[in-house]
């Protein structure tokens, strides 16, 4: 039995609603659910507090803030110094996501760079990486779909 399952409709409309639209009021919510405000600042703290909601955040654009540049780097490194390398590249500013994979990789960074020389210079810095063998990129050309929402 999974979280999901131990979740009333409620609890479940309210995860669809703060998915399409974390901006709305307390009492917003509670105009579509039918509850009071309070009723759904005390269900969101409680999901909040069953690790449900991470956070609630604005998505910004980055293009409109200048980083124009998207790539994966994979990278091959020494397993030894996994956790080394892992504490170093989660540290860079722009390191956006880091996947522990299967196969011919140990690990894909997700990147957000301004430009070209951006990323040569970031590249350069993850090759120097103590543990990093080798790397491999691949610029993202152009993002079709990003869904960040769960079904439920």
């Amino acid at each position: 039995m999974s979280i999901v399952d131990e979740l009333d409709p409620i609890d479940k409309e309210l995860l669809k609603i703060l998915q399409d639209n974390a901006d709305l009021t307390y009492a917003d919510i509670g105009k579509l659910l039918n509850l009071s405000p309070s009723t759904v600042y005390m269900r969101i703290r409680r999901l909040k507090d069953r690790g449900l909601i991470r956070k609630i955040v604005a998505e910004v654009d980055p293009a409109k803030l200048g980083y124009r540049l998207r790539a994966l780097i994979f990278l091959d490194i020494d397993i030894k110094k996994y956790s080394k390398v892992v504490d170093l590249v989660k540290e860079l500013q722009q390191v956006k996501a880091i996947y522990d994979v299967t196969g011919e990789w140990a690990l894909i960074l997700e990147v957000l760079v301004k430009d070209h020389k951006e990323l040569s210079d970031l590249l350069d810095m993850i090759g120097n990486v103590e543990g990093v063998y080798s790397t491999s990129t691949m610029v993202v050309l152009r993002t079709i779909k990003e869904e960040r929402k769960v079904s439920l």
